[in-house]
């Protein structure tokens, strides 16, 4: 029991950290208030119904296909080599230190998850609500990016959402959350 409280404390106490930095987020930078930056409502942002953005149907956007966009293949945008996209070695990636600049994850309902922080303009570091580093973003060339894990394990994508955000997909094309 004292176990389990301790996981609630410490994750309650991190989801805390997280919106003591988190600005509010307008109706306009909300897809539940805003419908163009919803792909559920708006076609050209929803990989579903728009092929160009779709790595399942545009190979130059998919790392299996495109080497030079996966990390695996590409050390400069592998945070294992790349020390500068490497938030262990690079304390100005970590979101416990003031001044860093990115993005914060919301989930479909608008629930804070996590923040994305902007390494460069081709690679962003992930950390979940518990600010633990969990993965990383890295340009598909075309304005999105793939998602990957720490391990480099391709996991998903960002499709920019038209305005200064992004929504953040699943492999199956699964609407999952979005960066604002």
């Amino acid at each position: 029991m004292k176990f389990v409280f301790r996981i609630t404390t410490v994750f309650l106490f991190a989801m805390f950290a997280i919106n003591l930095y988190a600005q509010s987020l307008s109706s306009t930078e909300n897809p539940k208030y805003n419908s163009s930056l919803n792909p559920k409502y708006n076609s050209s942002i929803n990989p579903k119904y728009n092929s160009s953005i779709n790595p399942k149907y545009n190979s130059s956007i998919n790392p299996k296909y495109n080497s030079s966009i996966n990390p695996k293949y590409s050390s400069s945008i592998n945070p294992k080599y790349a020390s500068i996209l490497n938030p262990r070695y690079n304390s100005s990636l970590n979101p416990k230190n003031s001044g860093w600049t990115g993005y914060y994850r919301y989930n479909t309902d608008a629930e804070l998850v996590g923040v994305v922080i902007v390494a460069n303009r081709e690679n962003f570091s992930y950390f979940n609500g518990s600010l633990e580093w969990a993965g990383y973003f890295s340009t598909n060339g075309e304005g999105g990016y793939n998602w990957f894990t720490v391990e480099g394990v391709w996991i998903g994508y960002l499709v920019h959402n038209g305005t200064k955000g992004f929504n953040l997909f699943d492999l199956e094309g699964e609407w999952i959350g979005f960066l604002a």
